[in-house]
């Protein structure tokens, strides 16, 4: 009797993690699934670092740090999400032209964009939609 109660604790006990681990990994895989979305207009940012030096002598100014910065707004499921793209490099991939279809993860301050043949591009968010989703209509 006591053996049989010893292996059904020690196989709760083992058994127990790995349900919990599967239950969690479905939750947090569903949360993060890629969505379409569409890109709708991308906007080229100008930063002058510079602008705002007051001195004597132009060569005391600072260096002037080159950063590529693009304001680019995705439609996902009737929201509009506007994310910034930073690079220290001019390069902007193709998938971010407008009415071009992308995939989209959207998490709590991130927006992911998968684009084929490259690596998964991080962007911080600009704007977003503060509360759920206005309806969609069929006129866009």
């Amino acid at each position: 009797m006591k053996n049989s109660a010893l292996i059904c604790v020690l196989a709760g006990v083992v058994i127990s993690p790995s349900l919990y681990a599967t239950s969690a990994k479905s939750d947090s895989s569903r949360k993060n699934e890629y969505q379409s979305g569409t890109v709708l207009r991308v906007q080229r940012r100008e930063e002058d670092s510079t602008s705002n030096y007051v001195g004597d002598s132009p060569s005391d100014a600072p260096l002037r740090s080159e950063v590529y910065a693009y304001d680019i707004s995705i439609r996902v499921n009737c929201a509009t999400y506007v994310g910034r793209w930073n690079s220290a490099f001019d390069y902007l991939p193709s998938v971010f032209s407008p009415n071009r279809t992308v995939q989209v993860r959207v998490e709590k301050h991130l927006m992911y964009v998968d684009v084929p043949g490259e690596k998964e591009f991080r962007m911080g968010f600009v704007e977003r939609p503060l509360g759920p989703a206005a309806p969609c209509s069929n006129d866009h």
